[in-house]
């Protein structure tokens, strides 16, 4: 067993301590794990309760990591584990800080892939968009119950006029606009269409 001999407020971090076991600095914590387990100077303490409160501490700082992380734009479950396992947070405290996430709403896949399906429609098709959502970890069937629920009209004749713009109108142009709106994630029929229609129009 092992005494707390001092505990000081950190000069360049009010919210953080120095935790002094047996007149060694031990570590540093967030002052809140400090009064969650109570901790005093005097106090006898073991070294797995020791362990348990680093734990709570690094969980804490892991979870206020991800939320400046998240910040004012949504992001996946996918970006955030990937995010704390780069700050070399353990599987563990990534789990537990995820969960946390999830119980306060602070991160949601379907709300994450609806706000990014409105965002990104306007200047891709779908399977750009599904694509990038992929990347972010957003599983199939999330992404299915997103574009089945808000039913978007495409935006490729938008697009297809915007690019057109007040280029010379011919046989080149006409394939680099296929070119560009294959890369914009829009299919092969959808193109054909729109650039059959354009032809009508501008030829």
């Amino acid at each position: 067993m092992s005494v707390i001999t001092k505990i000081e407020v950190q000069k360049n971090n009010k919210d953080r301590v120095n935790l002094y076991i047996d007149d060694a600095f031990y570590t540093g914590m967030n002052i809140e794990v400090v009064m969650k387990h109570q901790l005093k100077k005097g106090m006898d303490i073991s070294e797995d309760l020791l362990e348990k409160i680093i734990f709570d501490d690094v969980k804490g700082e892991a979870f206020n990591k991800a939320i400046k992380y998240i910040g004012s734009s949504l992001k996946s479950v996918k970006q955030i584990k990937d995010y704390l396992k780069k700050k070399e947070y353990s599987d563990e405290v990534v789990c537990l800080v995820i969960d946390k996430l999830c119980e306060y709403k602070y991160v949601d896949d379907y709300e994450f892939a609806k706000s990014f399906v409105l965002t990104y429609s306007k200047k891709y098709g779908k399977l750009k968009i599904v694509s990038m959502l992929k990347s972010k970890g957003v599983e199939d069937n999330i992404i299915d119950d997103v574009f089945e629920e808000e039913k978007l009209e495409s935006n490729i004749e938008r697009v297809a006029r915007k690019y057109l713009g007040s280029k010379q109108i011919n046989n080149e142009t006409w394939l680099k606009l296929n070119r560009f709106l294959y890369s914009r994630g829009y299919d092969f029929e959808e193109i054909g269409r729109i650039i059959s229609k354009l032809k009508d129009e501008l030829c």
